[in-house]
């Protein structure tokens, strides 16, 4: 029973909630491809992993960030990267497995975006080309062996396709130069695996 001059106020609550699907990995135009690389951010939090090739798109995952191995020596998670678009790469596959966490949408998948200029990667053939072929024009042959050039650091990875990946990368005491290079690996404390030879 109620008393005289009591309000009673209902108050309708939605039980049912409903989730926004998470937006879909942008592949949109993107170049395909077949190389390798490592995480190079600095930042102690790691890397941020993107479902679109661009700065503003979502957050959908993280790389682990470097591990101090000595005193003046870090390493990177490894990955292949399986795309490009606009300077942005696809990346899947890392290595240690844990060192690519990605949401409960995008786990299955497997695969996120990650900036090129926060992707290393060891150049393993002498030759720097115009282009992602072997019949372009060499911009410069570094010097090195069977093994691969010596001693060039790659500052930037802005593209691929297929085998071939852009990169700017400087050799020792040299200048610096933008080109293509074939089959580049992901070691970072040694050299590459033997000597690429170009398809």
């Amino acid at each position: 029973m109620r008393a005289p001059g009591l309000t009673v106020v209902l108050l309708g609550f939605t039980l049912a909630t409903t989730q926004a699907a998470a937006a879909p990995l942008d592949t949109a135009g993107a170049t395909q491809c077949e190389a390798r690389g490592w995480a190079k951010d600095k930042d102690p939090k790691g890397s941020n992993i993107r479902n679109a090739p661009r700065a503003d798109a979502p957050v959908i995952g993280h790389l682990a960030p470097l591990t101090k191995i000595a005193a003046d020596e870090w390493t990177g998670v490894e990955f292949d990267i399986v795309g490009s678009k606009g300077g942005w790469l696809l990346i899947k596959e890392p290595t240690p497995a844990d060192g690519m966490t990605l949401d409960a949408e995008h786990a299955a998948d497997g695969r996120g975006w990650i900036w090129g200029g926060l992707v290393g990667t060891q150049l393993a053939t002498v030759p720097l080309r115009s282009g992602p072929r072997r019949d372009t024009p060499a911009v410069a042959r570094f010097k090195g062996d069977n093994w691969g050039p010596d001693s060039v650091a790659v500052s930037a990875i802005h593209g691929c396709e297929g085998k071939y990946v852009e990169v700017t990368a400087t050799p020792i005491g040299g200048k610096t130069l933008r080109g293509w290079s074939f089959a580049p690996c992901s070691a970072q404390l040694t050299t590459c695996d033997g000597w690429r030879q170009e398809d």
